[in-house]
């Protein structure tokens, strides 16, 4: 199968599919709009402008006959522009017979009402996050409307979209090199972040800044690196803190244990249902010192859970692995057409009659209403 991955690489994780499905036989591309983050490799970097510009894009997609089209961060490669509706190219393509995939990785299905609700450390408590519920919703019907599968990669967010498929997050093993921090010397307790208040930041500083009176440690926090230098950062560090918020474990988690670090994490009791072995040091706001001080006491501890870190990885998110889960999904899927959108020139006449339905249920409400009064 020919297949594009677009319009991003999220995480790097197209990179992995990428190698994945290429180990199998298949031609994957990477598209990317913009640079791409991180320096993640793409295969072809477009900056479209205009509507124009942005139509030829998908016309180019077409001339190179793509069998699967796998989209991510709930986008494909129309937006809206002009009087345009966004995705609009989702039923053109499934016209032409293609494989629509869309994955979902967080903050594009996730819902900001529910996730308060449901998670007493949930980051929306902690950070100013902007979350369109509304935008969410309208995107996620479009996409049920063309897409033949869905996934997404956390099983934390299945309850967001419960017929998308488990795709967990992978790594191109090859590109992490397992490493053991030299002999002799005071363990290394790494921290790495972007948006601070969603990792639980300033709670790990002043944990951390504690814990150095009490062990002989060297504390690194670093702020908006670029990939390769956190790898370079990661390779030197025996601890890797990812994050005591949330509740899974992140891509900089499987790439500690795949270098062969023990990975500091918030791991919710769903995850750990579905990875009974991942051996992530699970800690919130209110475990943290515990699990540090006993990580910095135990160097024994920490070789054992480097170890099985590296194994866990192999097991559960490789490239191979996320290739043969795709390839599956891909060969499942459809190309019949589909339904038009509900607000794409379809046929009126179902939502004259649903209107007309509506109307009916609010004037027997005030019937109601009325005669109670009398």
């Amino acid at each position: 199968m020919k297949i594009l991955l677009a319009p991003s690489n999220v995480a790097d994780q197209s990179t992995s599919i990428a190698t994945g499905l290429r180990k199998l036989g298949h031609d994957a591309q990477i598209w990317n709009y913009g640079p791409s983050p991180n320096g993640f490799r793409v295969d072809r970097e477009f900056n479209p402008e205009t509507a124009e510009d942005y139509f030829r894009v998908l016309e180019t997609s077409i001339e190179e006959h793509f069998d699967v089209y796998h989209f991510h961060t709930a986008r494909s490669l129309l937006p809206a522009r002009g009087s345009l509706p966004q995705m609009w190219d989702l039923p053109l393509l499934r016209a032409l017979g293609k494989r629509i995939i869309v994955s979902f990785h967080g903050s594009d299905v996730r819902k900001a009402s529910h996730h308060v609700d449901d998670d007493p450390w949930s980051f929306y408590r902690f950070a100013d996050i902007p979350c369109d519920e509304e935008k969410i919703d309208t995107r996620l019907a479009i996409i049920r409307t063309y897409a033949q599968a869905m996934t997404v990669s956390s099983v934390l967010d299945q309850v967001y979209v419960p017929e998308a498929a488990y795709l967990p997050k992978s790594l191109d093993l090859t590109a992490y090199p397992m490493t053991a921090p030299p002999n002799g010397r005071r363990p290394v307790v790494l921290h790495a972040t972007r948006r601070r208040a969603t990792k639980g930041t300033d709670i790990i500083e002043q944990e951390l800044e504690r814990l150095s009176r009490r062990f002989d440690v060297e504390v690194r926090i670093i702020e908006g690196a670029g990939h390769d230098e956190l790898l370079r950062e990661m390779a030197q560090a025996d601890i890797v803190v990812e994050k005591l918020l949330g509740g899974d474990a992140g891509v900089l988690s499987l790439e500690a244990m795949a270098l062969g670090k023990v990975a500091v994490a918030r791991i919710r009791g769903e995850v750990l249902e579905r990875h009974p072995s991942m051996p992530v040091a699970n800690a919130d706001p209110e475990t943290f010192g515990e699990v540090m001080a006993d990580l910095l006491a135990s160097p024994g501890r920490r070789a054992v859970l480097g170890e099985a870190g590296r194994a866990y990885v192999e097991a559960e998110h490789s490239a191979e692995s996320t290739g043969r889960l795709l390839e599956e999904i891909y060969s499942s899927a459809s190309p019949r057409p589909a339904r038009p959108h509900p607000e794409w020139a379809s046929d009126p006449s179902p939502r004259r009659l649903e209107k007309a339905y509506a109307r009916i249920d609010a004037l027997e409400t005030t019937v109601a209403r009325l005669r109670q009064r009398h």
